[in-house]
């Protein structure tokens, strides 16, 4: 509420030194008497309480309702200050507020989330469940420490009674596993070192003495009236709580809720991918690619030079990846190894640490000096600006993949070749090798099935910062 407040308070400045508006001192009593309406004009769009209900909550998923929030008030006051206060508050005030305000508001949201979760400690969360969801969901908060959490432990059933559900229950659900089947030993420990903390018994127990402030109920082998009292006690005790929902690989963010005599269901929004739609993309992606190829030539040219001077080889290096629609095409970068890397290929299989069939090193041998520079902020992969103004790739898209990759991909996965491979996507932002490989076509196909603009747009900004911040590999 502060930084709204502040945000709101800033964007009149902003008008006023801009020399957009009327100014004076009736308009600035104006803008101050309609604060108290703003708070509360955000409040009622639910903005004040998505970060205690959300684990990522991310300000851009947020921006489609500050800029609702920013029109509303701004068209409020163009409109209604006149007739009641005497005020002229004209057009120049009003759009001024439109513009400075969504820019404001949406900065200092990000920052003041920044400093809340630089100065407090991560929310403590414990995941009901000990299966393979539970093992997933705790790998990606370890992953991503931006989200504030820290996962305390487990909770589930006993081993015993786990083990023999999961027998009765193997052939129909293949996420109920026993523990011992995730890598845990017989201290009931799972792999990736968090505990588990007793059986749901305990589970008010283990909240108090944990200090439990969120639960997760990863597909737990409890059976339904025990998930149930599991649900009351969080609420009893105040806790939040997340649920992950049985289809969750095929919900994505397109999802409503709708209710039938109190059960709660979810509708699944179809492909947004109309004929106008894909124009506008391939429009984005030419106007901008060729704006960034014009703009950074310089860059370019000293790069080539670079790479042409430290190592003997080719400038560029291509290789054939698979496209939109099964198409081939040969994908441009920068050469970042010595020029007969792939031959080294088999002597080195042993140091591969990628999973299924990609081929990763953390400390490549083969990376030459200023190759290792080049990925790591990602300005190897420049030279495919020239793949999207072919039409070969998109700005954002699923990740381009050599063809013995491709061919690991199967069933209703494949729908990740309807679009054109990105430049980024939801692999590079979201930790790029650290995402296993099944896990990375699982996100292609979601980004495919639940395509908007507004998706590529938020993908390209969450981009800025992972190539600022030297994350590429």
């Amino acid at each position: 509420m502060l930084v709204d407040v502040l945000a709101l308070l800033g964007a009149y400045g902003c008008v006023e030194l801009a020399g957009i508006g009327a100014g004076g001192l009736g308009t600035a009593l104006v803008i101050l008497a309609c604060l108290p309406l703003w708070v509360l004009l955000v409040r009622f769009l639910g903005l004040y309480d998505r970060d205690r209900h959300l684990i990522h909550n991310g300000t851009l998923d947020e921006v489609p309702r500050l800029a609702l929030a920013v029109f509303i008030a701004g068209a409020s006051i163009f409109i209604a200050a006149p007739p009641l206060t005497g005020v002229e508050f004209g057009r120049g005030d009003a759009l001024g507020l439109m513009g400075f305000g969504l820019l404001l508001v949406t900065t200092l949201r990000s920052a003041a989330r920044g400093l809340v979760r630089r100065w407090h400690e991560p929310e403590r969360c414990l995941i009901v469940g000990s299966g393979a969801v539970a093992q997933l969901i705790a790998r990606k908060l370890a992953g991503h420490p931006e989200y504030g959490v820290r996962l305390v432990g487990f909770v589930d059933v006993e081993a015993d009674a786990e083990h023999d559900r999961s027998v009765r229950v193997r052939g129909a659900d293949a996420y109920l596993q026993p523990v011992a089947s995730n890598g845990s030993g017989s201290n009931g420990i799972p792999k990736h070192g968090s505990p588990r903390l007793g059986d749901h018994a305990r589970f008010s127990e283990v909240c108090r003495e944990f200090g439990v402030e969120r639960v997760v109920i990863a597909f737990s082998s409890l059976g339904h009236e025990d998930l149930l009292e599991v649900v009351a006690a969080s609420k009893a005790l105040n806790l939040k709580l997340t649920v992950v929902p049985r289809l969750f690989e095929a919900m994505g963010h397109r999802v409503e809720v709708d209710h039938i005599e109190g059960m709660t269901l979810h509708g699944i929004r179809g492909a947004s991918r109309t004929r106008s739609a894909m124009a506008l993309k391939r429009t984005v992606d030419v106007v901008l690619a060729g704006m960034m190829l014009l703009v950074i030539s310089p860059l370019l040219a000293a790069i080539a030079l670079a790479v042409k001077l430290t190592s003997p080889g080719p400038v560029l290096f291509a290789q054939q990846r698979i496209g939109r629609d099964d198409r081939p095409f040969r994908m441009l970068k920068f050469r970042t190894m010595i020029a007969d890397a792939d031959s080294l290929k088999p002597q080195l299989a042993h140091l591969n640490e990628a999973d299924g069939p990609m081929f990763k090193i953390a400390d490549d041998p083969r990376l030459t000096a200023i190759g290792r520079r080049l990925r790591r902020m990602s300005l190897d992969e420049l030279p495919q600006l020239w793949n999207v103004l072919r039409g070969e790739m998109s700005l954002v898209g699923p990740r381009p993949l050599v063809p013995n990759e491709d061919h690991h991909i199967i069933g209703r996965h494949r729908d990740r070749l309807r679009l054109a491979p990105g430049l980024t996507g939801p692999w590079q932002v979201l930790g790029r090798t650290a995402i296993p490989f099944q896990e990375m076509v699982k996100l292609d196909y979601l980004y495919v099935a639940e395509w908007s603009l507004w998706n590529d747009i938020k993908l390209m900004l969450r981009t800025v910062p992972v190539i600022l911040l030297a994350r590429g590999h």
